[in-house]
């Protein structure tokens, strides 16, 4: 896979090769005949995207023919059905593998038979009730009002980072200037991003969210920002 990943990023006339995290990020979906195009998009997006696009594509394939990278610009949203199915003639072989402490592999394996039906019940079945129990009590959890944080994936919108921790609702033209309460003109921002980015100048956001904004990175007084990119690809020229 490797191999691949070298020959159609030295065939894709980047002149450089790509970084090893860009490389690792595309191993799992990359084969011969589209590594050329998932090269090609490791260079023109941040990483966060292109491991959304990744994930992706792992979830929407077949299991046989290879997949190209989606449209540029697409959405990722994917359908309301039951995801990662096996087609009826692959025998799912899979295994569940957990690694930790001593002590955490106890209270694991204690949590699992708490939910376990019965002294005959599977191991298996007793994570699958836990994972449900959790994902229930996850979802009667008070969701945040903010409409914007729903909108932007609950995690930072600047492009190349990936926090889903202290996010603040930004007004992309401040207030102050101006600017209104409009969905179009707020943003999920980290709060490094928010305060010591883009309120300490270094990251600047202009345009309409949440797709149409253009974001520079690293800006410093009378010199180019270190990056530039529109919604999730990088700016040319």
């Amino acid at each position: 896979m490797s191999d691949q990943i070298d020959a159609a990023s030295q065939s894709a006339g980047h002149g450089r090769w790509l970084s090893w995290v860009r490389a690792l990020t595309l191993l799992p979906i990359v084969a011969e005949p589209t590594a050329a195009a998932w090269v090609e998009r490791a260079g023109a997006v941040p990483v966060r995207r292109l491991a959304d696009e990744v994930e992706w594509a792992l979830t929407v394939r077949d299991g046989l023919a290879p997949i190209a990278p989606p449209p540029v610009g697409a959405s990722l949203a994917l359908e309301d059905r039951q995801l990662c199915t096996r087609p009826e003639w692959e025998f799912p072989d899979a295994e569940v593998a957990f690694s930790a402490p001593v002590s955490v592999v106890a209270l694991f394996r204690t949590a699992i038979l708490a939910f376990t039906a019965s002294s005959h019940g599977s191991l298996i079945e007793g994570l699958e009730a836990l994972l449900l129990h959790a994902q229930s009590e996850w979802a009667r959890q008070p969701r945040h009002r903010d409409p914007v944080f729903a909108r932007d994936g609950w995690r930072c919108a600047v492009p190349v980072c990936t926090a889903r921790r202290e996010l603040h609702d930004h007004h992309v033209v401040f207030r102050s200037r101006g600017g209104g309460n409009g969905r179009e003109n707020r943003v999920t921002l980290c709060a490094w991003h928010h305060l010591r980015g883009v309120h300490a100048g270094r990251v600047r956001a202009e345009g309409e969210a949440p797709d149409g904004i253009t974001w520079e990175i690293g800006v410093r007084p009378g010199r180019r920002a270190l990056l530039r990119l529109v919604g999730e690809r990088y700016a040319t020229g």
